[in-house]
């Protein structure tokens, strides 16, 4: 199948990473500051210290609230920049326009995405909560006349060109798992991936520790209930161990191989 793709920007989320990447350095930072301030007796009681106790007090209290607000101040650049960014490609509609189909470019579209399993009989689920098969076309929740991917609108599957960059949103979203994927049929480019309109799932892997202790390998997938009355969406499937699989009931459990069975895909641990 020929995959046709237009080339779009998407710099403001790598950006957002590195940002989250230097909030995770923050606490090894602030101990390094406060290590930093005793030695240099900030909380020393001796009439002559290296450095007068008020000079590092005053220091740390300026660390304390400077470096607070310029990650906040960070975040809502990042983000106003990421919805200008949007609103600047909606933009460029008429610039996206091939006056015959088959001049399209055509490019190989395999990538990585994040998944988590949920529902009574599991089914895979999108982190903005659209379900969708191992082999699927993307439908449009807003404009259903549309044929995803729309250059104006957010419709279509995404994914993840660098194998790093899915690895780093897994790290943060610890309840999903990763996939393997083939986008096919008219698609967008991105600097880090992909958006089209048909997606196949080759491979789900599951992590190399239970979702619960992270201690011990995984034995068997579990399903817990998470919000909501009634409504099956909310069964939530995750690995679990030997232990802390042993207080849930036979018809709460699948082994790996029943589950790779439901979802119609492989699944291998990482």
């Amino acid at each position: 199948m020929v995959n046709c793709v237009f080339n779009k920007s998407m710099s403001s989320a790598h950006l957002k990473q590195r940002l989250i990447k230097l909030v995770r350095l923050y606490p090894i930072l602030a101990l390094s500051v406060l290590l930093l301030a005793y030695l240099l007796g900030g909380f020393s009681e001796k009439d002559n210290p290296l450095i007068p106790q008020s000079v590092v007090i005053t220091c740390l209290y300026l660390f304390g609230g400077l470096v607070p607000l310029f990650f906040i101040i960070a975040f809502i650049v990042v983000g106003n920049a990421s919805d200008k960014e949007f609103t600047r490609n909606s933009g460029n509609q008429s610039n996206l326009a091939y006056e015959d189909a088959f001049d399209l470019p055509t490019q190989v579209m395999h990538g990585y995405k994040l998944a988590l399993i949920t529902g009574r009989d599991p089914t895979l689920t999108g982190l903005t909560g659209d379900t969708y098969l191992a082999d699927s076309s993307a439908k449009c929740t807003i404009t259903p006349a549309h044929v995803p991917p729309v250059a104006g609108c957010e419709c279509g599957f995404y994914a993840y060109k660098d194998l790093t960059d899915a690895k780093f949103e897994l790290s943060i979203n610890p309840g999903a798992f990763l996939l393997d994927v083939d986008l096919y049929g008219i698609g967008f480019t991105y600097q880090r991936g992909y958006r089209a309109e048909t997606q196949v799932v080759n491979l789900l892997t599951i992590p190399k520790r239970c979702m619960r202790c992270r201690i011990l390998p995984p034995a068997v997938f579990i399903t817990t209930y998470r919000l909501g009355s009634g409504d099956t969406t909310w069964w939530q499937w995750q690995t679990r161990c030997v232990i802390c699989s042993s207080s849930f009931k036979a018809e709460d459990k699948l082994t790996f191989d029943q589950m790779s069975e439901k979802l119609s895909l492989k699944i291998r641990s990482a």
